[in-house]
């Protein structure tokens, strides 16, 4: 059963399931960090005194997503940006951003920059609703 570490600004988003996917880079290892159908345990605290289990939910998706410091892209398909595509009717990058618990995409964007890098390759992880 995987279990992944939330941090603490997420940890009440992902207990009340407001917070329904997470973005990963690549494990060093080169596994996946899980697969569809794979009941998750979602804790905040990990490997500390303050380990604390937020919930167990089952994963429902997997994707490919890189974070540039304009756009994004999942499974290869960039999101439409919020700012020029105003008319669209797929989810936006600030749409992408607001459900992984940032206020914008360039708040998420600048958070990828300063923690991993840009261009930012990885996974985004889904899971189910309570």
């Amino acid at each position: 059963m995987p279990a992944l570490n939330v941090q603490e600004r997420f940890a009440d988003d992902v207990e009340f399931g407001i917070k329904l996917q997470t973005v990963r880079a690549p494990r060093k290892d080169g596994r996946a960090h899980c697969k569809v159908g794979d009941t998750l345990k979602l804790y905040t605290g990990m490997r500390t005194k303050k380990c604390r289990l937020l919930r167990t939910a089952t994963v429902t998706g997997i994707a490919s997503v890189r974070i540039e410091g304009t756009s994004m892209q999942v499974n290869g398909h960039y999101l439409p940006s919020a700012i020029y595509d105003r008319d669209q009717v797929e989810i936006t990058d600030n749409e992408f951003a607001e459900a992984d618990g940032f206020k914008s995409f360039m708040e998420m964007a600048d958070w990828f920059a300063e923690n991993h890098g840009l261009p930012f390759e990885g996974v985004v992880i889904y899971w189910d609703e309570l």
